[in-house]
């Protein structure tokens, strides 16, 4: 099955005391780019969240953020001092201030202020992980879901493909016929003697510079590939079908080069226009 790159994940955890929320965005990209916003005194997670996520995801730009709102008496604050004093170290790089002039703007700066019961726990620990997953796997339904009519899509200009490449097979021996036809009929317009078994070799040597038969076979193994890819079990695919794609595209582009044939021009222009689409769908495939 064909997943999308792109999706949004969400979970949430409440209770009279404190609201814990996980939201996880992915966009496509060619590597996994994984980006964490979670609160300064859960930081020491992070590399767990991140391993947790890498196996499932795989591709793209994966945007997490973990929210935590504490109620009640646990939502009192304090100075979170070690942060402040952080950001009055950078100011002071940047900026010509005496410390107590850079202490309110960096109060203000995330992080700056932490509720006063926000120590993290092995219960909250679980909680957290449990929403991590939870929101993953809403995002892989969901990245699922659109998979199916990406797959669609991608099926039917493959049969697109197919098509023109059947047409183009039809075609092909009609072709060479008229190219040697032609090729008599000027020399018949010459008007001049020429020797019967040299223009047969000649002629056989030529017409094989326009066969065809190679690129057609080669175009209809990679068809078939690309749809056993399609139906296969493996997460990500989305880099072998642009492989795929792009032999595909060679043998199209030779096909079209040797063509010298306006009807089968034409089916070319077909196969490339649903090759282009499918290009564009597989950006987004993981």
């Amino acid at each position: 099955m064909i997943r999308s790159m792109t999706g949004f994940g969400r979970s949430e955890y409440e209770t009279p005391e404190v609201t814990i929320s996980v939201e996880i965005r992915a966009l496509n990209s060619k590597n996994l780019e994984l980006n964490l916003r979670i609160p300064y005194n859960y930081r020491v997670w992070e590399e767990e969240v991140r391993a947790a996520v890498k196996p499932k995801l795989l591709r793209g730009k994966v945007d997490i953020n973990l929210h935590i709102k504490h109620h009640g008496l646990a939502a009192a604050s304090e100075l979170n001092k070690e942060v402040i004093t952080a950001y009055i170290q950078q100011l002071g790089e940047i900026a010509h201030a005496t410390p107590a002039e850079l202490l309110p703007i960096a109060t203000r700066l995330p992080d700056a202020l932490q509720s006063a019961e926000t120590s993290p726990d092995e219960k909250q620990k679980k909680e957290v992980f449990g929403l991590v997953n939870a929101a993953i796997e809403n995002l892989v339904n969901y990245q699922k879901t659109e998979g199916q009519a990406m797959a669609t899509d991608l099926s039917n200009q493959i049969e697109n493909i197919g098509q023109g490449l059947h047409d183009v097979d039809t075609k092909k021996g009609k072709r060479l016929e008229q190219v040697r036809s032609k090729l008599q009929e000027n020399l018949k317009a010459l008007a001049i003697d020429v020797d019967s078994n040299r223009f047969e070799q000649e002629l056989i040597f030529y017409l094989e510079k326009l066969d065809i038969n190679e690129e057609i076979v080669r175009l209809g193994q990679h068809l078939s590939y690309f749809r056993e890819v399609m139906e296969n079990d493996a997460i990500a695919k989305g880099k072998k079908l642009g492989f795929i794609a792009q032999e595909m595209g060679r043998e199209i582009n030779t096909i079209g080069s040797k063509a010298n044939d306006a009807a089968m021009q034409k089916e070319i222009v077909r196969m490339k226009d649903a090759l282009e689409r499918i290009k564009e769908q597989l950006l987004n495939v993981l």
